[in-house]
């Protein structure tokens, strides 16, 4: 819809390849790279995908010359306050890339912008935690070089049946627009993150404004794996 087709396609933490799959149903000829950093998962990635550039090593391995050189960048993206180690962000001017290096979610997202070209999507799937951090400064870096095209809120037990795991989990989808002169509507939503005054569960503004794109057909105030107060969604009939 954005006019973009996925002539070349990466993914910045593969598995064993279901999306790197799904890329390949869209365009049989896509040039793919994807990269794996688990051993035993890269080389069964390897074995599936031989048509591919598959590298078992970690996403900050990736060399500049790929600036700017994808079409689509898309994944599942790991989460978590584990730092990344990439001497450039480390020393960038920018305070957003420095702290995004802590936080390998929002390290993947401006990486991945950083990878595809002026008009390339970033589609990726991570937790509540970027948009629902208290920190404004990574999602303000964001839309300072992309549009927002959607954001969907996944049901915590999308991924109980492939994976056996409960979390709140996001779909954001960005268009890369380097030179753009004013945030959106979206954009300034997507920045703010709110925390109820009563319960203490944090939000983003944009799923407030935009109560459409939560997917779920059940919700209630609980906790999140680490024991902070979090809206638990969640979707009767699996994942059909």
């Amino acid at each position: 819809q954005v006019g973009v087709e996925p002539k070349r396609f990466l993914d910045p933490s593969a598995g064993i390849g279901a999306f790197v799959d799904a890329f390949t149903w869209v365009n049989p000829h896509t040039e793919i790279m994807a990269f794996e950093k688990d051993a035993l998962t890269g080389r069964i990635l390897s074995q599936l995908y031989p048509q591919s550039i598959v590298r078992v090593e970690g996403f900050e391995k990736i060399e500049q010359p790929f600036n700017n050189y994808f079409d689509v960048a898309s994944s599942n993206i790991p989460f978590g306050d584990f730092a990344v180690p990439d001497p450039v962000y480390a020393t960038h001017k920018e305070t957003a890339y420095r702290k995004a290096v802590a936080s390998i979610h929002n390290y993947f997202f401006l990486k991945g912008l950083d990878a595809v070209r002026e008009g390339g999507i970033v589609a990726f799937i991570t937790s509540q935690g970027l948009m629902n951090n208290g920190s404004a400064l990574v999602r303000g870096e964001i839309v300072k070089h992309a549009d927002l095209v959607a954001a969907l809120r996944l049901p915590n037990n999308t991924f109980r049946d492939s994976a056996n795991t409960e979390v709140g989990s996001d779909l954001v989808i960005l268009q890369k627009h380097s030179d753009k002169r004013r945030l959106s509507a979206d954009d300034e939503l997507f920045i703010q993150s709110v925390k109820d005054s009563g319960s203490g569960v944090p939000n983003n503004r944009y799923f407030i404004e935009h109560p459409g794109n939560i997917i779920s057909t059940d919700m209630k105030i609980d906790t999140d794996p680490y024991g902070k107060p979090a809206i638990i969604y969640t979707h009767a009939g699996g994942v059909n």
